[in-house]
């Protein structure tokens, strides 16, 4: 029996795999969602490179009562099953229920979810990724000891560590964290999946 500890991408959901809701609105149900391009592919290329892919999203929706706890739980189940049918295994999806007065431990920045995962699922956070679209999702990883990437189109968006890379998709920033260690300066991926040299963003 392998007891080794496994290595992760962690996904930030909206803006990640699936289109963000309007401004100061949130998804609600099933209906709602459209799936990024290529995200099903990029999952499916990580888990091919043995990596666990598990999706951790702030949802305070659920605390100001916007969304339901019930249709949150349809949206993941069938975003997993979506993305099983294309060969792309998310593992878990986690998500922070409460709302920004809580001062929990697990809606980001605070690392609680993927440390949760880590726990759960035997997973080696040194050797895991976090990708999201918001210096949130970035702070989160970094908290948890995980590389981290940062999707932006904004080459003036500034960053709170030089360590973070940038792509401008799930898909291009998939050869990012498969050949993470030949890249030890921040760097872009394009949309086709090459890679060009980011200066510092600080």
């Amino acid at each position: 029996m392998n007891c080794l500890p496994s290595k992760a991408v962690f996904l930030d959901r909206d803006g990640v795999v699936n289109q963000k809701a309007p401004e100061g609105d949130y998804i609600r149900s099933w209906q709602e969602i459209q799936f990024l391009p290529g995200a099903a592919t990029a999952v499916a290329s990580l888990n091919r490179a043995g990596y666990k892919v598990f999706v951790v999203t702030n949802q305070r929706g659920i605390a100001t009562r916007k969304v339901k706890t019930s249709d949150l739980l349809e949206i993941h189940r069938r975003i997993q099953r979506e993305f099983a049918q294309h060969d792309a295994v998310i593992t878990q999806i986690y998500y922070c229920p409460h709302d920004l007065p809580a001062h929990c431990c697990c809606r980001k920045p605070q690392p609680g979810m993927l440390q949760q995962a880590a726990r759960e699922h035997n997973l080696d956070l040194r050797t895991s990724w976090m990708v999201g679209d918001s210096i949130t999702d970035v702070k989160a990883g970094e908290n948890a000891g995980c590389r981290t990437i940062l999707l932006a189109l904004d080459r003036s968006r500034k960053l709170l560590s030089t360590q973070v890379l940038i792509a401008e998709s799930l898909e291009s920033a998939v050869p990012l964290m498969l050949n993470g260690d030949d890249f030890p300066k921040p760097v872009r991926a394009n949309a086709t999946g090459r890679i060009l040299i980011q200066e510092s963003f600080l």
